[in-house]
């Protein structure tokens, strides 16, 4: 977290009018069960999930997903930091694709069906969104192509230093996982059920 603290700093020397994730909303979305719907049916889900739900949130616990390689991208809408899962080295036969795939399982086991909005690959935490365009144009509202190529610039500089950090990270550690209810736009909703951290 004070990585991404340390990242935004610098994201918003060069787009001043971007808009920050906040450091207690900083999260990855190991698995959206649904979305887009009422509050009874959510609430509905959860009192099904319960029986199940301290086993599923305690998972990491013994069944560790080491996460490594952080790199910064972005894309028209936000910027995020993406992890890659750790593979190849002894104590990484469980990766992040088999937590995600054991989440999946054992919701479905808990008698939900999984309708997420998109399957997500990535192990990544959203840093920041895009929510105008104004920070890369000029006055006439074109793109500016100088503040562009400073802004790559920044992010290949950004990545670089990340490289050189070389850090990784445990799903579940120090915090542990959450299972959240309700409006979940970024910190919205509540904490239905919360594992400790390892």
């Amino acid at each position: 977290m004070d990585l991404i603290g340390r990242i935004q700093l610098r994201l918003k020397e060069l787009a001043p009018d971007l808009w920050i994730m906040p450091r207690d909303n900083l999260h990855i979305t190991v698995l959206e069960i649904t979305h887009s719907t009422t509050a009874e049916f959510i609430g509905t889900l959860i009192e099904r999930m319960k029986p199940k739900l301290e086993k599923i949130v305690n998972h990491p616990k013994s069944h560790r997903a080491r996460l490594v390689k952080p790199m910064l991208s972005f894309d028209a809408a936000a910027l995020a930091v993406s992890f890659v899962p750790a593979a190849g080295k002894e104590g990484d036969e469980y990766t992040y694709h088999h937590l995600r795939r054991d989440f999946y399982a054992m919701s479905k086991g808990a008698n939900v069906s999984v309708t997420s909005r998109y399957i997500v690959p990535s192990a990544h935490i959203t840093i920041a969104r895009f929510v105008t365009s104004k920070d890369h144009e000029d006055e006439s509202g074109a793109v500016d192509r100088a503040k562009m190529q400073a802004w790559m610039e920044k992010v290949w500089e950004i990545n670089g230093e990340i490289a050189n950090w070389g850090g990784e990270w445990y799903v579940g550690e120090e915090r542990g996982i959450v299972c959240r209810g309700g409006r979940l736009w970024y910190g919205g909703g509540e904490s239905v059920m919360e594992a400790e951290g390892f």
